[in-house]
């Protein structure tokens, strides 16, 4: 039984999944399978992963297209790791990911349920932004915000699917916010660590491309039934100016300063969600615009804070 199980949900992703399976296959612990999910596919991804000879890589192939979560589904249903992880098809681990995860594991007590790293966020192959891992997730955190990101960061013991049950494959967005609700709220003093070192990449190239605000509005609105109890007020601020700048991206100023209002009025000390709305009420060029110099501003101080840290 191989220590990791590293699982991979493909779909259309014929000119990049090689790079995620490659910086699998290469880690410098060895102890692994990679299982890569083809849910679909119509663009040659299967003659791709046809031309790997590895007794570690494990290919299913779904025969039609049911959605990342019910790829990761099928892939920890196969998955014979004592650990499963995840990695989208067009991300990259570092050699050492899951070397410091396993270290990480073994370090903490029983109650870590999952250990994610910190990652660097690509667009067209440039760095703009890099997500620090906290050193320990608790429920209260996630009450506040997703520190932790999407599931391509993370691994979790096998034996919390047993425990909480599997990915929602119906929920239509914001999946791996509800299962780490899920993960924790189950298990009183259960926790996520965080590895600091940068692991992973993230190529988001497109990733915003036919996000429809209403589908993000219906996955908060299932998460807040769920485990409203345990989501705060700058939490839910936050779904609803995520809403916005999705209505923003597709040039629906209106809405996108309606939903800003609403963060407001949950949120009302927030000056970052004032500067937006203001913003989004000159144009959703503006909005666009002042996010974009905010995320210039983020990699700025990531870099300044790496200098100081190798100094």
């Amino acid at each position: 039984m191989p220590a990791v199980s590293i699982v991979i949900p493909t779909y259309n992703r014929a000119s990049v999944v090689g790079r995620a399976i490659d910086s699998a296959l290469a880690q410098t612990h060895g102890d692994l399978e990679v299982i890569v999910v083809d849910d679909g596919s119509t663009d040659g991804t299967d003659a791709v992963l046809g031309s790997y000879d590895d007794d570690r890589l494990i290919v299913l192939e779904t025969g039609m297209n049911g959605g990342a979560n019910a790829a990761r589904n099928r892939g920890i249903e196969r998955a014979t790791g004592e650990f499963v992880s995840f990695l989208d098809s067009d991300d990259e681990l570092a050699p050492t990911h899951v070397e410091r995860v396993l270290e990480t594991f073994q370090e903490g007590p029983e109650q870590v349920r999952s250990v994610y790293t910190s990652y660097r966020k690509r667009r067209d192959g440039a760095v703009y932004d890099v997500i620090r891992a906290q050193e320990r997730v608790t429920l209260e955190d996630l009450g506040r915000g997703n520190p932790v990101g999407s599931f391509s960061a993370t691994t979790f013991r096998a034996s919390a699917f047993d425990d909480v049950g599997s990915l929602d494959e119906e929920l239509p967005a914001v999946q791996d916010y509800e299962f780490y609700l899920r993960l924790l709220a189950a298990d009183e003093g259960a926790e996520i660590r965080g590895v600091p070192e940068v692991l992973l990449d993230r190529h988001t190239d497109g990733e915003r491309i036919g996000t429809d605000p209403e589908r993000k509005l219906e996955g908060y609105r299932r998460v807040l039934k769920r485990h409203g109890e345990h989501v705060g007020r700058r939490r839910r601020a936050e779904f609803a100016a995520n809403v916005a700048i999705i209505y923003a991206e597709s040039g629906q100023r209106e809405r996108a300063a309606a939903y800003l209002r609403h963060a407001l009025a949950i949120d009302p000390g927030s000056v970052r969600y004032a500067v937006y709305y203001w913003a989004a009420s000159v144009s959703c060029g503006a909005l666009l615009a002042v996010l974009e110099m905010k995320s210039r501003l983020a990699v700025f101080a990531n870099r300044l804070e790496s200098y100081r840290s190798d100094s």
